[in-house]
């Protein structure tokens, strides 16, 4: 029970590794263990069924939604229900999580070192949480004992591990405000340990008794001064008298903040054998490191160190996406041309497609597809399905031929195309792209012809209408209904009605966005350009760093996503949004984009999505129209907004079993 937390995370993780384990959830979480049976805690008959079948229920669960008086009752109301589903036939033992806070019963003068055995009573003053966890404590034992079951309470002191309240948490919360206590004794113990420790008295059979789940006594002065350093920031502690007067008025659940006391930690160590060597730098996530990568060596130092590691090109992955704790190797100056043989170039994978097509407009070169915005590095067009409107191709992806990488062991390796290798290797399973090389083709000259059409239109297009242009690029207004169409050809040569390529504000309220079209095209019917000029108007981004910020630090965090549903399901997906989209609260002006590719050798085509929003669930709501509409055949495009549940298997689409393939039969 409360699978879904950071302990039951860790619990999950570590039991299933051996044991058949049930996971419940008050919600069923997007990508749900595939080690452990997923039951949802308002299941009746799930729950019913999981608890009576199990020789050890775990009970790690508090409903920290109910607040105020309701949360004494819920909480209770959860154990109850657990406890009247247990069988004694089949169940061996009961395992109640409560928390080291019990101990803010005792007086901290009589009972400086704080232990299982000591007696514990309310008293005036202790909050909700502990009074629930002294009550609980009681009632798990009468129930076991009534029921002739085993019961083993355990009480953790201050958990620490990755993504926890107390180690990532306190150095967010230092970042802030960095003040400390000194002169207290905080006991840590490692998420991990946590979990090996509970495994192991579970397996010994340890039974009927009271355990506290510890490691290791630190004082307040380091833990906060420790903290206070990953955040890069200088720490200011109270002094003696402040922190007495803060002492009084620190809840219950903070007692050890409170006094300077002890947790017992012999009687864990004796039974459950786990023997932890943890220093207090070991119980925080280890600062990620920013190399600025300027050399193969510094790459291939980075994937030998042993550390987790992630590359990061040019691109706006980070603008929409929550920052990764591990180190970063940033390839933006691993860059320059390496050479072109024939219609062959081979660029280092920091190089943008920026720098690439001015390399290639003097050689009348170009690229067969191009983003809008090309300030978008070599390497993340490996990666990430970038793409524009096209008819001959999906992505810039199915232009690279060839590419150079450093892998798992830090060796260079050269690999020629090989889509079945290749769908593997952009699985992310720790490469570092360092060279590419894309086919070119001689450049051309386009026409973009700009209409406004009802959005009734949107179906048309959608049905196979996008095929009669090059490039077909559509700017749904939902709330107007109307959309902005781009029809796009090859064109011989220019005429006295035709403008010349400028950068588009194709993401503007339709109001703003005609009004910007009329100043721009001054009565010209197209505009006419070379093929770069046209499909990637925008070379770069005016103040990007700026912006950037702007998108990552903002408080509630604008999101842009991109979805792609192959055209078979396509229909079916925009009707679904057709009819949601009064229910997704859009706000005036909000557009959604809708672009088309295709795949000429599979006849396979793509319908891709993409919607701006401060509002998440918008983003959501389509993840969940396409897997009502296409099943498991929906990819995300990598380089914007990706749920943390979203697998790999919807971030690329895969080539080596023709375009469009059910990605559960890749796995196959």
């Amino acid at each position: 029970m409360g699978a879904g937390g950071g302990i039951g995370r860790q619990l999950l993780a570590s039991f299933a590794a051996n044991h058949a384990v049930s996971a419940v959830y008050r919600t069923l979480p997007q990508r749900p263990s595939a080690q452990a049976t997923s039951i949802r805690f308002d299941d009746a008959d799930g729950l019913a069924a999981a608890v009576s079948e199990a020789e050890v229920v775990v009970h790690a669960a508090l409903n920290t939604k109910a607040k105020g008086k309701d949360f004494l009752p819920a909480n209770r109301a959860v154990t109850e229900r657990l406890l009247s589903l247990v069988d004694a036939s089949t169940c061996r033992l009961f395992v109640y999580f409560s928390s080291q806070v019990v101990y803010s019963a005792l007086d901290p003068v009589e009972h400086p070192l704080q232990g299982e055995n000591a007696e514990l009573k309310d008293r005036p003053g202790l909050d909700a949480y502990t009074r629930l966890k002294l009550v609980e404590e009681q009632r798990i034992i009468a129930a076991c004992r009534e029921k002739g079951i085993g019961y083993l309470i355990v009480r953790p002191t201050v958990v620490m591990g990755p993504n926890m309240q107390w180690s990532s948490g306190i150095v967010a919360a230092m970042r802030i405000a960095p003040v400390g206590l000194k002169a207290r004794t905080i006991n840590l113990i490692h998420v991990q340990d946590l979990s090996a420790q509970l495994l192991a008295l579970i397996e010994r059979g340890v039974s009927d008794e009271i355990v506290n789940l510890a490691d290791l006594d630190v004082q307040s002065d380091d833990y906060f001064r420790h903290a206070a350093a990953l955040a890069k920031r200088p720490i200011l502690l109270a002094p003696n008298w402040l922190a007495g007067l803060l002492g009084k008025a620190i809840p219950s659940t903070l007692w050890f903040l409170s006094h300077d006391v002890r947790v017992d930690t012999q009687k864990v160590r004796r039974l459950s054998g786990v023997v932890t060597r943890r220093q207090l730098a070991d119980f925080f996530e280890p600062p990620a490191r920013i190399v600025d990568v300027r050399s193969l060596d510094m790459v291939q130092d980075v994937v030998r160190s042993g550390r987790p590691y992630h590359a990061i090109g040019l691109g706006y992955f980070l603008w929409f996406n929550d920052r990764l704790g591990s180190d970063q190797l940033v390839m933006e100056h691993y860059a320059g041309i390496v050479g072109m043989d024939g219609d062959a170039l081979t660029v280092k994978s920091g190089t943008t497609l920026r720098v690439i097509l001015d390399y290639l407009g003097p050689k009348a070169m170009t690229l067969g597809t191009l983003p809008e915005f090309i300030d978008i590095s070599a390497g993340a067009c490996f990666f990430a399905e970038v793409h524009g409107s096209s008819a001959d191709c999906i992505s810039i992806y199915d232009l690279i031929t060839a590419i150079r990488y450093v892998d798992r062991d830090g060796n260079e390796q050269r690999s020629e195309r090989d889509d079945a290798a290749w769908d593997r290797l952009r699985e992310g399973n720790g490469i570092v792209v360092t060279e590419v090389t894309f086919r070119c083709q001689p450049n051309y000259r386009l026409a973009n012809v700009i209409e406004w059409h009802p959005d009734s239109d949107l179906e048309r297009y959608v049905e196979g209408g996008y095929r009669a242009n090059l490039s077909t690029t559509v700017h749904w207004y939902p709330r107007s209904r109307e959309m902005m169409v781009y029809n796009v050809n090859p064109v011989a040569d220019g005429g006295r009605k035709d403008r010349t390529p400028f950068a588009p504000m194709r993401g503007s309220p339709a109001a703003i966005q005609k009004l910007l079209l009329v100043l721009r095209l001054r009565g010209r019917l197209r505009i006419v350009g070379w093929s770069e000029q046209v499909l990637a108007p925008w070379t770069g981004m005016p103040a990007k760093r700026l912006v950037g910020k702007f998108f990552r630090d903002t408080r509630r965090r604008v999101r842009n996503m991109e979805l792609c549903v192959p055209d078979d399901c396509a229909v079916s997906f925009i009707a679904r949004l057709r009819e949601k989209l009064p229910e997704m609260g859009l706000t005036p002006g909000q557009g959604v984009g809708v672009r088309f590719t295709r795949q000429p050798s599979t006849g396979k085509g793509y319908v891709w999505v993409e919607m701006t929003s401060r509002n998440v669930e918008q983003m959501h709501a389509l993840i969940g129209m396409a897997e009502a509409s296409c099943g498991g055949r929906f990819w995300l495009h990598r380089g914007k907004y990706v749920p943390s549940w979203i697998g790999v298997e919807h971030l690329f689409i895969p080539r080596s079993v023709g375009a469009g393939a059910d990605p559960q039969t890749v796995a196959l």
